[in-house]
């Protein structure tokens, strides 16, 4: 075994070596020392978060079924709306006997409001003056007024036909009992009325007076009437071009009057007239309306 004593590192080399290490040790610190250090981030403030109550989706129905499934999703249910009720009126001709002034009749003047029942009915009295009785539409009234004013009640008429109604005078002081057929549900349209005029006996020589509208001029009047009761027949037989007026069972026909028009209608009703106290009741009855 060889005795040969360990080789030292010569010194020179240790000091180039120490020089070496030094000078790259000042490099890095001119390097690295004159770098401004890194930006740091702002601190961003923490974000609240609010929790809220997660609604589960309401089932919609679908139209197609997947595979392995019987049915869709069922629609959720809704309620279904009950049909409301729709009243049958009551002809005209049927309505008195059922204690009933059918809504098919057309209040006049117009001011006048007028509702309706459930049955189809207008609820009465109309205007404090329009009723029925015993079978028969009604009115009375007394009152002064200021100008001559016409109060009643219309209904529309089939084109062609005839009209007969019975009347029962009770009270005619000032004032006229008023039936008529017009060309619309109007006064002042044109068309004929047949009046009853003021008496103080309404069965000893009563007189009617055939008047063409509007205007109110006189056309005919009928023989003189005795008759106790008083119950007198009216009878219009209409067609599109004209109106023919008989009173008293068809022993006074009053004549034909020229009315071109499409419709017509049936209007019952008074007049009263200015200067005084008008009293006037009386009663319509035996209505009947027939097409031709």
């Amino acid at each position: 075994m060889s005795s040969e004593p360990a080789k030292r590192l010569d010194p020179t080399i240790t000091a180039a070596l120490i020089g070496v290490a030094g000078t790259i040790a000042v490099t890095l610190i001119s390097v690295f020392g004159n770098r401004a250090p890194a930006p740091q981030p702002t601190p961003v403030p923490p974000t609240a978060v609010v929790y809220t109550e997660t609604v589960a989706p309401t089932a919609q129905p679908t139209d197609t079924v997947p595979a392995g499934d019987n049915t869709s999703t069922p629609e959720p249910p809704t309620d279904t709306p009950e049909p409301i009720p729709t009243a049958t009126l009551i002809p005209v001709g049927a309505d008195w006997s059922q204690n009933c002034i059918s809504a098919v009749w057309v209040p006049y003047p117009s001011s006048i409001t007028a509702n309706s029942d459930d049955k189809g009915c207008l609820i009465q009295p109309i205007a404090d003056k329009f009723y029925t009785t015993g079978g028969k539409l009604a009115f009375s009234f007394d009152e002064r007024v200021n100008t001559a004013q016409f109060y009643g009640l219309f209904t529309k008429l089939p084109a062609d036909g005839t009209a007969r109604i019975a009347l029962r005078p009770i009270t005619v002081s000032r004032g006229e009992i008023v039936m008529g057929v017009f060309a619309s549900p109007d006064i002042s349209s044109e068309g004929i009325i047949i009046t009853l005029p003021a008496s103080n006996d309404v069965t000893k020589r009563q007189k009617f007076f055939m008047k063409t509208m509007p205007g109110q001029r006189r056309f005919a009047e009928s023989v003189d009437m005795n008759e106790d009761p008083a119950v007198y027949d009216v009878v219009f037989d209409y067609n599109s071009g004209s109106i023919t007026a008989v009173v008293y069972k068809g022993q006074s026909e009053l004549g034909t009057v020229t009315v071109v028009s499409g419709e017509k209608w049936l209007f019952l009703g008074f007049q009263a007239l200015n200067g005084g106290t008008n009293t006037l009741q009386a009663e319509f009855q035996s209505l009947e309306i027939q097409a031709r």
